[in-house]
């Protein structure tokens, strides 16, 4: 693809949008007048299975070709693009394969065992989990779905900016920021692309575990930085090792720069969201509102876009979170 842009999204949400949940954009009171802002939440935990991930899987899957699906599939994750590409292949009886630490919440293996995929775990201190797809794709025949780094996957993680277009048009509001949460940087590429067509002078910026700050590092330098190999953070869903290639190049000429967040606030986000939004978001999946809760950037009196990427969390971590 010579070009990526917003068109792309419209196209990949006309394929996919009857497959997809319409996940809600919510805003509290007490939350606005807590920050000082007006925080607008796309709530994409209430994608199903429980993140924007299948947005990408069930639009990679539906562009195979009829021989491919036969052949079968196989994806690597650490657990969300897992659920997404099992649940996508369930629906059209594709057989699915997934390489998976194991590490993974135990939500996020039970689910993707339950979408009927078979797991090969493997050990992510000794073993790559790109090497051993590549390994099991070449042996069997089968095609690869990558986590972000692949234009079809991002197009379609950007059809959640498209709902949230929609919804910012119905009630007339002009956003002035978008908060992302990053791993690999599919959902920030996709969805900054159309939310920068549509809205120009919005700002962007991402938002990553500390330690695991590869891309803010590599939009200050201007290229790919890899995370120490001994980082360790409860955001499972963030820990990709660098940027992707192609992710890369889309997020460092549409973002306004990084943010990193601790644990610790992490986990009291999880914790604010679930008594001010009455929602449940995994780690990962509450970095973008752990950097507006703890105004890690100039919020104020400003509408705000925040992105609640997943809600796959395991019960007794929940529960020990207090």
């Amino acid at each position: 693809m010579s070009k990526f842009d917003f068109n792309e999204i419209n196209k990949a949400y006309t394929l996919i949008s009857s497959y997809l949940i319409k996940t809600p954009l919510v805003s509290s009171d007490y939350i606005n007048k807590f920050t000082g802002a007006k925080l607008y939440f796309k709530l994409e935990n209430f994608q199903l299975t429980g993140s924007f991930k299948f947005r990408g899987a069930t639009h990679k899957i539906s562009k195979l070709s009829d021989l491919e699906k036969k052949r079968g599939i196989i994806a690597y994750s650490s657990g969300n693009h897992a659920q997404a590409v099992a649940y996508a292949a369930m629906q059209r009886n594709i057989n699915a394969k997934i390489v998976m630490p194991a590490t993974a919440p135990k939500i996020k293996i039970d689910n993707t065992k339950k979408y009927g995929a078979e797991i090969i775990l493997y050990n992510p201190l000794k073993e790559t989990r790109e090497k051993l797809a590549e390994e099991i794709a070449l042996k069997e025949n089968r095609k690869i779905i990558k986590p972000y780094d692949d234009f079809d996957i991002i197009a379609g993680q950007g059809t959640a900016a498209k709902e949230i277009v929609d919804d910012l048009n119905q009630f007339k509001i002009i956003p002035d920021l978008y908060i992302c949460c990053c791993g690999g940087g599919g959902l920030t590429a996709g969805t900054t692309t159309y939310l920068k067509s549509i809205y120009p002078n919005i700002s962007a910026f991402c938002v990553e575990p500390e330690d695991f700050d590869d891309t803010k590092k590599s939009l200050e330098t201007g290229k790919r930085k890899r995370n120490l190999e001994n980082s360790r953070s409860i955001c499972d869903a963030l820990l990709a090792p660098e940027p992707g290639e192609l992710t890369f190049e889309i997020n460092k000429n549409l973002l306004d720069g990084g943010i990193t967040v601790s644990d610790e606030e992490v986990k009291s986000a999880i914790i604010f969201l679930a008594e001010h939004l009455k929602i449940i978001s995994e780690p990962g999946g509450a970095v973008a509102a752990a950097a507006t809760i703890n105004k890690k950037i100039d919020i104020k009196n400003k509408n705000v876009i925040v992105m609640i990427s997943g809600g796959n969390i395991d019960a007794d971590v929940f529960k020990g979170l207090r």
